[in-house]
This record gives C-alpha cells, structure tokens and sequence, in this order.
C-alpha cells in the first residue's frame, strides 16, 4: 500500500484541472428601424449545459443588456438562442383622459438568434416584434 501512495499522487498531479469557461467576444452591427446600431456580445459558455450567460451591450447608445440562452452545436455551425433584458429600469406610469400606461419599462427586451460558423456570428434581434439582421465577428 505504502508504493502504491506515489503512484496515486504522481496520477492526481497529472489529472487536468477542471476547465474554466472562456469568454467569448462579438462585435458587429444591426439595422434597427432607420439607423446602424453597433453590439458587443460577450458570454461565458458552460459545457456541461450548453448554457451561456453575458452581456449585450449597444455600442451605440452605451446601455448594456443580460444575456441568458443557449449555443447548441449543429450541423452548419453553433447555434445561438438567447433571451436580452434590460434588468431593472424605470418605468413609466401615466394616465391621459382616462386611458393609462402602468408598469411599461423604457427600455425593451429582446431575443438574440444566430449561427456561429468560424469568427462570424450572422442572425437575427428581435426587438418589439421587429426583427432586425445582425452580423458579428469574433473578437480575439
């Protein structure tokens, strides 16, 4: 037993350490309506999961948003779903000639969808229903 402790010590220091996830970058651009808004996305992938957690930040107004989805594998790329929230923001209150707004926050939520092939990430934002396209590369 005693020749046996080096050998399980010399195995334990050999055995990899658990992998910490990487962050992940992308930036790019979407047509919103009328104007180019400018995003980065930058995510953690757990690999058990296939969950993935970050932030969407506009480049171009300077909020950042909460990401929450998925990058699943698939056969023409990883494919990306994810929920955008705006967290905790203000929200507007109003009444006019009897007919109100209540709860209604100023900033919307979206959903984030796409397929990651190499460095390019090309797909969709959805934002109060309307759909823009939206086409990132990698950072490295």
């Amino acid at each position: 037993m005693k020749a046996a402790l080096p050998l399980l010590l010399l195995l334990a220091a050999c055995a990899p350490a658990p992998a910490r996830p990487a962050v992940q970058s992308f930036e790019g651009s979407a047509r919103v309506l009328l104007t180019v808004q400018s995003y980065r996305l930058t995510y953690t992938e757990d690999p058990a999961t296939h969950a993935i957690r970050g932030t969407l930040e506009n480049r171009s107004s300077g909020d950042a948003f909460r990401a929450e989805g998925t990058l699943l594998p698939g056969p023409d790329g990883d494919i990306l779903t994810a929920d955008v929230s705006a967290g905790d923001v203000p929200r507007v209150n109003a009444t006019v000639f009897g007919f109100g707004i209540k709860d209604l926050p100023l900033k919307a939520g979206a959903q984030l969808s796409g397929t990651i092939r190499g460095d390019l990430l090309r797909g969709s934002l959805r934002v109060n229903g309307f759909r823009s396209a939206l086409t990132m590369t990698r950072v490295r």
